[in-house]
């Protein structure tokens, strides 16, 4: 069982993440925005971060940045709507530039999120 911190503004999204990760036995803090995950980041330490980064206000790389300064070991997966326009090897190998571990596309598939957050925790 991992300890994950999750980030996404869309409660539909969260609530379907958090049934997804507890059924595979994981123990989840959400969030709605980047503020508060950046709030819990400083005071609880986490195995991962699953954030989304288009967000009101606050993007994920606000999340991504706090996560990279307080361990920068933590692995990092982004989930989000990439938009089709750009290649997923330019957007994966930008997100690779900033530490990320893993980028999930939405909507949310249940068996691939599950597994690519499990190689993430693996891959350390």
């Amino acid at each position: 069982m991992a300890k994950l911190l999750v980030v996404d503004d869309d409660p539909v999204t969260r609530n379907l993440i958090r049934a997804i990760l507890t059924r595979e036995g994981h123990d989840l803090t959400l969030c709605a925005s980047a503020p508060e995950a950046i709030g819990i980041l400083y005071v609880q330490q986490f195995d991962l971060v699953l954030t989304d980064i288009i967000m009101p206000d606050h993007d994920g790389f606000e999340v991504i940045k706090a996560a990279r300064t307080l361990r920068p070991e933590m692995p990092v997966v982004i989930l989000s709507a990439i938009d089709d326009k750009v290649p997923a090897e330019l957007t994966s190998a930008a997100f690779a530039k900033l530490g990320v571990s893993r980028v999930i596309s939405k909507p949310v598939n249940p068996s691939l999120l599950a597994s690519e957050v499990l190689a993430a925790l693996v891959a350390g």
